[in-house]
């Protein structure tokens, strides 16, 4: 066996990495840190797919949930005027005392709507609630106040918001609900299943076609809602490989000012919620009926009878005793409040003065039913129409007949080629409409044909209570001898009582054979006036006015001294 020697020292290589150890060991950590590079950026761009695909859930339910909710409480406890004040296919305003103190406040009307962000405003709709505007713990008549509410449609993403009114002005306050909507339909039907607004053109699945809103004599028709959002991410798939590619739902706003269809790296998807206002329909302790004999009151009738039915969850009349408190947005009710009788029914007479010749009002009724020792309210509301005729008059001679007017005086008129015509000279009065208008605006087409002479006129007749006593708006000729084109002309306010008195009155210009339009109006003790030629633009200001009591309402009509006067294309609209 040979020893070990003594003394042995292992010798160590200081010399270090050779220059391809280096670039080996180079090239290796460099696949490493690569590998690890691309795995962060692979979880990075999950995260912020993930991340971002949560937030489009969140909007989408938020979206849902609020309107949701808002619909199901509509109509809670308010005592004037409707559940639902607007609605359209994007957007809906509704009514309910969110806070149950019995009182609508100023944030418990809600409107839902979509709006391009920094985009300008291209639709405006008003609303016009009642609420406790001096907190006084009532609402009464006088606390109503008109709101415009304004949109800005101009395409994809949308904000969804919720819009309430200002307490002390006619301002609004808009807070965002959900970021980042792609599209939004509204769709509403009746009791009977029918869609809203009724005559809406369907599609080949039964669906409302957009763009359309529910005309306020059916608003409270609603009696359901589905909706339908879709959410869309806030940025693009960071992937670079995903593709999206769909159709958008014909006339919903999301076409209004871009492409039927999409193809981009948004990821989308789409809720939808089928919804009943709870208040409509019969709740478990029972509800309200209202209906009106007439419903539609035509001038010089000026009442409507309202019977409320009330019954209880089983549909039974309550019975005798329940106080029935009624409410309008126009006229006035008497008895403002009745108990019923018999089977559950309260009667009250609406009773409108005819201040305007077409309005339509919003007639409600609450009352409290007795459950097991607690008071449980029911609602409703229905629209009564006091119209003259079909509602705001208009006749533009095209059915080749006056039928309608009472002609006066020594002037033959008649109707030849849609318009309406004196034959001979002579004071002349055809007048029409209810004795019983009090506050309207009238215009009419008027065209020469020839001159006027002078001293003669035609006119508009304004509150006709007979052939010598009316206010009229007339173009009276003060120069009209020699050459045509230096006839004068001026435009009139006169009060014709036996006697003829010009209020006031402007210099114009009246060409032959060329349609101008005359304006009037009359509200209160003031009456306007003013006279365009037909193909320019009507003047945004009145061009006189003046003020006179000596009438309170009447008829409207037209008035002529000449042969030489066509007029055309009548028309009155209530203030």
């Amino acid at each position: 066996m040979t020893p070990l020697p003594k003394n042995t020292y292992w010798k160590m290589n200081e010399s270090g990495f050779t220059m391809t150890e280096l670039l080996v060991g180079t090239a290796i950590s460099l696949i490493l840190l690569g590998l690890v590079a691309g795995i962060i950026q692979s979880q990075t761009k999950t995260f912020q797919r993930q991340s971002q695909l949560g937030q489009m859930q969140a909007n989408g339910r938020a979206a849902v949930d609020f309107v949701t909710r808002s619909v199901q409480n509509a109509g809670y406890n308010i005592e004037r005027g409707q559940r639902f004040l607007a609605a359209s296919d994007h957007y809906l305003t509704m009514v309910f005392d969110d806070d149950n103190d019995g009182t609508i406040q100023n944030d418990e009307i809600m409107t839902y709507a979509v709006s391009t962000p920094q985009g300008a405003n291209n639709e405006t709709f008003v609303i016009s609630p009642y609420f406790d505007q001096d907190d006084d713990g009532t609402v009464d008549s006088s606390e109503t106040r008109d709101y415009n509410i304004s949109l800005s449609l101009t395409g994809p993403p949308f904000n969804f918001y919720r819009i309430t009114p200002n307490q002390g002005d006619n301002g609004v306050v808009q807070n965002t609900v959900a970021r980042n909507i792609d599209n939004i339909i509204i769709r509403y039907w009746d009791q009977d299943g029918n869609r809203l607004p009724l005559g809406v053109t369907l599609d080949a699945d039964g669906l409302p076609v957009p763009p359309y809103v529910i005309p306020d004599d059916e608003l409270n028709d609603i009696r359901g809602v589905d909706f339908e959002i879709v959410t869309r991410s806030r940025d693009e798939d960071p992937s670079g490989n995903y593709v999206n590619s769909g159709t958008y739902f014909a006339g919903s706003v999301a076409t209004q000012n871009s492409s039927n269809t999409y193809s981009d790296s948004y990821h989308r998807e789409t809720y939808v919620s089928n919804t009943s206002p709870r208040n409509l329909i019969t709740a478990p302790w029972g509800k309200i009926t209202l209906t009106a004999s007439p419903a539609t009151v035509s001038c010089p009738d000026s009442s409507t009878t309202i019977t409320a039915s009330v019954v209880d969850g089983e549909g039974t009349g309550v019975g005798a005793g329940i106080l029935v408190n009624f409410n309008t947005t126009e006229g006035t009710l008497s008895p403002a409040s009745n108990s019923t009788i018999g089977a559950g029914n309260a009667t009250t007479t609406l009773i409108y003065d005819w201040e305007s010749p077409s309005v339509t009002a919003t007639l409600s009724a609450s009352a409290l039913v007795d459950v097991a020792g607690e008071d449980y309210p029911v609602f409703n509301a229905i629209p009564v129409a006091f119209n003259s005729g079909d509602g705001i008059f208009t006749d533009d001679f095209d059915d080749g007949n006056s039928d309608g007017w009472t002609e006066e005086g020594a002037a033959n008129w008649n109707v030849a080629s849609g318009q309406y015509k004196t034959a001979s000279n002579g004071d002349g009065i055809s007048s029409n409409g209810c004795a019983a208008w009090q506050d309207y605006e009238a215009q009419v087409d008027i065209k020469r044909n020839g001159s006027l002479g002078t001293s003669e006129h035609v006119g508009v007749v304004l509150r006709y209570q007979n052939s010598a006593q009316y206010y009229l708006a007339r173009i009276f000729c003060t120069l009209c001898t020699g050459n045509p084109n230096n006839h004068q002309y001026v435009l009139e306010l006169v009060n014709v009582n036996t006697g003829v008195t010009v209020l006031t009155s402007s210099s114009i210009t009246f060409d032959n054979n060329e349609y101008y339009t005359l304006k009037a109006s009359v509200e209160d003790d003031t009456l306007n006036a003013k006279f365009w030629r037909k193909t320019d633009s009507e003047p945004g200001a009145w061009e006189i006015t003046a003020t006179d009591s000596s009438y309170t309402q009447g008829k409207i009509g037209m008035t002529t001294t000449t042969n030489t006067t066509t007029f055309d294309n009548v028309a009155v609209n209530p203030l």
